[in-house]
Parts: C-alpha cells; structure tokens; sequence
C-alpha cells in the first residue's frame, strides 16, 4: 500500500528584505516576487525577515537617491 504525503507547505506573505506584507489587500500583491531560497539560505544572505517568501516591488527595484 502506497503511503501518501499529506504535508502542507505555509507560504509568509511577507517581503524577506523588509518585512512588509504583500498579502491580497496590501497594495504589493500584484508586483511582488517569489523568493526560491530555502530559510537556511536567505539566513546565510542576512535577509532580515528569513521567513518571509517573497520580495516586495520596493525591494526589487531598489534606486539610490
């Protein structure tokens, strides 16, 4: 007999260079990007919010002022 796998992946809706949500309502939903980095990854790059999954426009864009 086959066992199947019922594991749930929980995906954090928030940007994991600033934090800011990019959930459905939040204004950065539309441009947001995925973060394909594992935890363990975004952790050795410094990322300051390791458990979001994505990148937020603002932070993919940034522009020096």
């Amino acid at each position: 007999m086959d066992e199947i796998d019922n594991k749930e992946e929980i995906i954090i809706e928030i940007c994991s260079h600033c934090g800011k949500d990019v959930s459905w309502g939040s204004g950065l939903f539309v441009n947001r990007v995925p973060d394909f980095n594992d935890i363990f990854t975004r952790i050795a790059n410094n990322r300051v919010f390791p458990l979001g999954d994505f990148v937020c426009r603002i932070c993919d864009n940034p522009t020096d002022d």
